[in-house]
């Protein structure tokens, strides 16, 4: 493994573990920039600390420190992802709220016309994230190219118990 892989394993290691103050010397000597982007995939250390599948890693304190030091919330990877995609997709309830209240925009889709709003359905009992994402601006008349997704959940997923309650909030909002 080489120097500069080593160390970027070492920083995802220490934002699972908030460990800060490895991060500030690792950032503050220069051994990699807080603000770098990988020149092919497009992704920054959000997008990086939160592409595992861990709900509960990394910490929305570790996502605040990124935010912090000026990473790109709404940056899109090359799939069209922002770090708020990836949240989603790991159930990460906190770190999706940290990039809320930091400004993420929970309507930027993704190459396939996914919107974060639209991955509720990965953590159906996160009411209040749902809320959140709803009182920032979340698009409930969002058109995917097939269905507005309230339409859309409606048509594909009212059968299911779990999706009752976000059905019931999202009207609110329509």
């Amino acid at each position: 493994m080489d120097a500069k892989l080593a160390v970027g394993v070492q920083i995802l290691e220490a934002l699972d573990e908030d460990d800060f103050a490895t991060l500030d010397a690792i950032f503050q000597g220069g051994q990699r920039d807080v603000l770098e982007i990988t020149p092919s995939e497009h992704w920054n250390w959000l997008h990086k600390a939160l592409s595992g599948f861990d709900p509960n890693r990394p910490s929305a304190k570790a996502i605040n420190y990124l935010i912090n030091k000026g990473v790109a919330i709404n940056a899109q990877d090359m799939y069209g992802m922002t770090p708020l995609h990836y949240a989603m997709r790991a159930k990460n309830i906190d770190a999706a709220m940290a990039l809320l209240h930091a400004g993420a925009d929970p309507n930027i889709p993704n190459r396939d016309q996914v919107i974060p709003l639209a991955m509720i359905g990965y953590v159906p009992e996160a009411l209040d994230l749902l809320k959140l994402m709803l009182d920032k601006g979340g698009n409930v008349h969002y058109f995917n190219g097939q269905h507005e997704l309230l339409e859309g959940i409606k048509k594909y997923e009212s059968h299911r118990p779990s999706s009752q309650p976000i059905i019931a909030l999202m009207e609110k909002y329509a």
